[in-house]
């Protein structure tokens, strides 16, 4: 067996996303699952009885935008554009079906256009232009964390060489709203900063390089697709990394012992959000 393979840190070019899901290891939304709670995490990862993984609404066209952007000479042979019918006819079925047989998805003219243009968007960010121009997308890695001792993984979308020793790390994120203030909110909503220093550090260990950056390159779902590239300061970046250390040591418990609790079993008081209460006082008056 090759001996990179057997390595406690190694980076793999090769792996489909499907493989790379079933691969062992906990990954960013493994750890996602955790802090929700490690019931649902065992539930939905390692139940040997949980249904099959359903494609989430807009998966496809956040496949079709990230094969644009990231793999443009890929863009055909994994996707195909069908005639324009409604897709309960027959012949948009046929076509599918016969397409599929080739290991090609069907899409309509409309979704190839929004990808098409978004890819466009995101390659006039000069900055970002550069970056796509050397590189590979959809690079698994893979390490044992020193700390707990736990297997980990990640996939970045796309590695940037700035030297034999150093990369730029890309993760393209499709978004109603690409302006900084909207985005700086889903980041927080979906632990962005999470997946930035868990990344950086997972990569820099199995590639046995530095990641100078990680940037998250934001692009709109909407005509006109507008697009933004934003990198997270200092203080973001370390809640993230304290963030995901503590899920680490959550999950690190839970397969010690082997014991996955999930919401609590009793009732609980709970208070409305703080964006909810207001400091003013309300009149009320009776006519």
């Amino acid at each position: 067996m090759n001996s990179e393979l057997t390595s406690p840190a190694y980076l793999d070019h090769s792996l489909s996303i499907d493989v790379y899901h079933s691969m062992p290891g906990i990954s960013k939304s493994g750890l996602d699952l955790i802090a929700q709670s490690p019931a649902i995490f065992h539930a939905r990862v390692l139940d040997p009885n949980r249904p099959p993984r359903r494609a989430l609404a807009g998966q496809l066209e956040g496949n079709l935008a990230h094969c644009s952007i990231l793999e443009p000479e890929q863009f055909e042979r994994r996707y195909v554009v069908g005639p324009t019918v409604n897709r309960s006819t027959n012949i948009w079925k046929e076509f599918v079906e016969r397409n599929k047989g080739l290991g090609r998805i069907a899409i309509q003219q409309d979704q190839f256009e929004t990808a098409m243009r978004q890819a466009e968007s995101v390659r006039a960010l000069p900055e970002i232009n550069r970056y796509l121009g050397s590189g590979k997308a959809e690079v698994s890695a893979f390490w044992r964390d020193s700390i707990t001792g736990v297997e980990c993984r990640c996939r970045p979308d796309f590695v940037h060489p700035l030297s034999e020793s150093s990369v730029v790390l890309l993760d393209v994120k499709t978004f109603s709203s690409a302006a900084a203030e909207e985005f700086r909110r889903q980041c927080a909503r979906k632990k962005y900063h999470v997946q930035d220093t868990f990344y950086s550090e997972g990569f820099s260990i199995a590639a046995r390089v530095t990641v100078e950056k990680f940037v998250f390159v934001a692009v709109e779902t909407e005509y006109p697709y507008a697009a933004a590239s934003y990198t997270l300061g200092k203080e973001s970046r370390e809640e993230g990394y304290l963030e995901w250390r503590r899920l680490l040591d959550v999950y690190e418990e839970c397969l010690r012992t082997k014991k996955w609790p999930g919401y609590a079993n009793k009732t609980v008081e709970i208070d409305l959000p703080p964006y909810a209460f207001t400091s003013q006082e309300v009149e009320i008056s009776y006519v």
